[in-house]
């Protein structure tokens, strides 16, 4: 039997070195606050491979400095995350030889609680299930903050209502120039949950989506709040599938969207009263359209993790006086 083993051992690792890279990352921190040379915290190289699998950590550094080389998986993309003043900042790097080989330049910020320059819009789509409604939000949030600085307030965080009935609640946050969308331990909160991490500099989306039950396509009410982005007081909602009806009670404003929504949705300016900026939206009728509900098959692919089978994009910035383009877009592959 022992001979048995160290084979299967020496084959596992023949086999492993067979797919696997060894890599030597070039690191340049840069403080974005104050335009001089930055330091971090910590680091941690991360492989994006079925998943997030830690590969190294290093402790504090600054300035610029070297990852010693590192076995990593083949052909698989990598992440390097730092951490300064609390905040984790993300830096992708594809499994490409001439980026890996370049200075991977990482920007940190100082920190502010300040949430006067901080904007945020939103928008919904519900669609029919055979015995759901899956609720799809995107918050696009602007952090315009002179000097940039990363935006947090642990005492007031940013808020996501999620009514009381929900499950299957997931979330991907994507940030500045990194362009990846990372899943999210969304938290729970006084009004459902809330996002435990800090807003960057620039325009950062922020996607969550939950199920309301609605068994064998039944008439179901729930409750929706604006919250974060309740300055505004309006928000853009599609339905699907178009024969689904809709409606929004205890709204001050409801305005239907004719132009630039697909012809198998619906789509309604809606206005929140204040103060409690709280409408029930009540979905009735409607044939029931393909989705992927089951957990076991979201991956991450190409850097965003979604339970759907749309891809979405929920062009209003004609419309709505937008400040910045709003995209909705869903991701999803089976195993």
């Amino acid at each position: 039997m022992k001979p048995f083993v160290t084979i299967l051992s020496l084959l596992l690792f023949a086999q492993a070195s067979l797919f696997s890279e060894e890599v030597e990352l070039k690191i340049r921190i840069k403080n974005g606050t104050t335009g001089k040379e930055g330091s971090i915290e910590s680091l941690r190289l991360i492989a994006l491979q079925q998943g997030m699998i830690p590969i190294k950590e290093l402790g504090p550094a600054k300035g610029s400095f070297t990852i010693p080389k590192t076995t990593v998986p083949d052909q698989t993309p990598l992440l390097i995350q730092v951490k300064y003043a609390g905040v984790n900042y993300n830096k992708m790097i594809p499994p490409v030889p001439v980026m890996r080989s370049a200075v991977q330049e990482i920007t940190v910020y100082e920190k502010t609680k300040d949430k006067s320059l901080v904007r945020t819009r939103s928008a919904m789509q519900i669609s029919r299930g055979k015995d759901f409604l899956r609720v799809f939000k995107v918050y696009l949030i602007s952090n315009n903050t002179i000097p940039p600085k990363s935006y947090q307030d642990e005492q007031n965080p940013f808020e996501i209502f999620v009514p009381s009935e929900a499950t299957e609640i997931v979330g991907q946050l994507t940030q500045g120039e990194s362009k990846m969308a990372i899943p999210l331990q969304l938290q729970d909160g006084a009004n459902g949950k809330f996002l435990d991490r800090a807003i960057l500099p620039g325009s950062s989306e922020l996607q969550i989506s939950y199920i309301i039950p609605a068994s064998n396509l039944s008439t179901v009410t729930f409750k929706d709040r604006m919250l974060a982005e309740k300055d505004e007081g309006f928000r853009a909602v599609f339905s699907k599938p178009g024969d689904m009806e809709v409606s929004f009670i205890g709204a001050s404003k409801q305005e239907k969207i004719q132009e630039d929504v697909p012809s198998d949705m619906r789509a309604f300016k809606v206005g929140y009263p204040s103060p409690k900026y709280e409408v029930s939206i009540s979905v009735s009728g409607g044939a029931p359209v393909e989705m992927e509900t089951e957990r076991v098959n979201r991956k991450i692919e190409n850097g965003t993790w979604f339970p759907t089978t749309e891809r979405s994009l929920l062009g209003l910035v004609a419309i709505l006086g937008f400040l910045f383009t709003l995209s909705f877009v869903f991701v999803y592959k089976k195993i």
